[in-house]
């Protein structure tokens, strides 16, 4: 056989095996691999490995103290008051905040996960009703989908903030 004619043979058995296990699905305004049937956010593992890299969280601060500490404690009631009764059955699971801003990840007995932006006004925190993400995120990486989310509902909203989230591992995954 000449050497043309099995280099054709070759790149065409390598594309037609590729495009048999390989699509592209728009989805949500984003795009998915699709490996033999199975969606892969190849866009959202780029992203969460960018941000990683390259975010700077020292302006954030990472409220470790999520019982005793006077922000958490606010933070919790701010939340259980927002839609009670489901609400009022709360664990606190993160807590960052950066000047008036905090950023809580909450997990509910009753209802979905939620992230939630609180606003520090006077005396009072606020819920900034369009800041709320509630419920999974698959088949898309929770992280950058989170944060994209919320960073378009709430631009004014300091990037470290957003940048410095990494959700709770399987809490947006599903249950």
């Amino acid at each position: 056989m000449k050497k043309h004619v099995a280099l054709s043979l070759l790149a065409l058995t390598v594309w037609g095996v590729t495009a048999s296990h390989l699509a592209l699905e728009e989805r949500d305004g984003s795009d998915l691999l699709l490996v033999d049937g199975v969606a892969v956010d190849v866009r959202g593992q780029i992203s969460a490995a960018w941000n990683q890299a390259t975010r700077h969280c020292d302006a954030v601060a990472q409220n470790r103290d999520l019982t005793g500490d006077s922000s958490a404690i606010a933070v919790r009631k701010s939340i259980s008051e927002f839609s009670p009764p489901d609400s009022q059955r709360l664990k606190l699971r993160q807590l960052s905040s950066s000047g008036p801003w905090f950023l809580a990840e909450v997990e509910f007995v009753e209802l979905q996960p939620v992230v939630i932006l609180l606003a520090q006004k006077e005396t009072t925190l606020e819920i900034h009703p369009h800041a709320i993400w509630s419920g999974i995120t698959q088949p898309w990486v929770a992280g950058p989908w989170i944060r994209r989310y919320l960073r378009q509902r709430a631009p004014q909203v300091p990037p470290a903030l957003w940048d410095c989230f990494d959700p709770s591992p399987g809490l947006f995954e599903g249950r």
